[in-house]
């Protein structure tokens, strides 16, 4: 599989960021937003195909029944094919949604790349670098908020004629193993992956929409476009490729919530 994978992180207001975390979550150090555009192909599980992605996250700290841990926090997921938004939403517990998301368009001789990401022909998203510059011996890890496991939150509305029925489904998950306090790990192993990195300079704009724009997905926007962006703190390009079937495995779990009422 090949990858191009793009963030930016910037500060913003810890208030803010508060009103979209689930029960059992906390933030943790800075309230550092990374907004990530990837490109893959050639992917195993989709014998030779691709898709992008455009993620959101930030460090949180869940305390749950009889662990901690310590990761980023993934409040949404874009993908552009079905397959990936399915599968990752009902058996790995990602919050994904549907968009339009072509390659990243990387000129790697002007060191500048971008993506615009889209959905009923409203561009809500768009991430951009320049005055990228690649770094000697990178470090094989993805790019990240804070360090440590991503982690979601799972929730399937249960089924009830007129809504408000509660929840089939309300739980964190991750791919960290279990351990207790402190547990960090990544989904994804980089062992005989070619990997290089860039920085450079990044920029974030969230297009606000309409109903009549988004009518299912404005809310989400929306929310994400009140984050301010008092600063960017870093911004980064890394390309990767190895064997497929690296990224194909299923090593996500649930975390047992401190109090039962969290879930279904």
């Amino acid at each position: 599989m090949n990858a191009d994978w793009m963030k930016v992180g910037f500060r913003t207001d810890a208030s803010k960021l508060e009103t979209l975390l689930p029960p059992g979550f906390a933030l943790r150090g800075e309230p550092i937003v990374s907004v990530s555009c990837a490109t893959f192909r050639n992917l195993y599980w989709l014998a030779g195909r691709g898709y992008g992605i455009l993620s959101v996250d930030f460090p949180v700290r869940y305390a749950g029944r009889t662990e901690t841990i310590d990761g980023n926090f993934c409040p949404v997921i874009w993908e552009g094919r079905p397959e990936a938004v399915v599968t990752g939403r009902d058996e790995l517990g990602f919050s994904k949604m549907p968009a339009d998301i072509p390659e990243i368009d990387w000129d790697q001789d002007a060191g500048t790349a971008w993506c615009a990401v889209s959905s009923m022909e409203h561009v809500f998203c768009e991430v951009s670098l320049t005055e990228l510059l690649e770094e000697e011996n990178p470090a094989k890890v993805l790019p990240g908020s804070g360090g440590g496991p991503q982690l979601y939150y799972k929730y399937v509305p249960r089924t009830n004629a007129g809504g408000g029925g509660g929840a089939d489904a309300a739980y964190a998950v991750t791919a960290a193993p279990r351990g207790g306090s402190g547990a960090t790990a990544q989904n994804i192993s980089f062992d005989g992956f070619a990997f290089r990195r860039w920085t450079g300079r990044g920029a974030v704009t969230w297009h606000k929409a309409t109903f009549e724009q988004l009518p299912i997905q404005f809310p989400i926007v929306n929310a994400l476009a009140d984050l301010d962006i008092h600063e960017v703190v870093d911004s980064e390009m890394v390309s990767f490729s190895g064997p497929g079937i690296a990224i194909a495995a299923n090593g996500m779990r649930p975390i047992e919530p401190a109090d039962e009422s969290e879930a279904a």
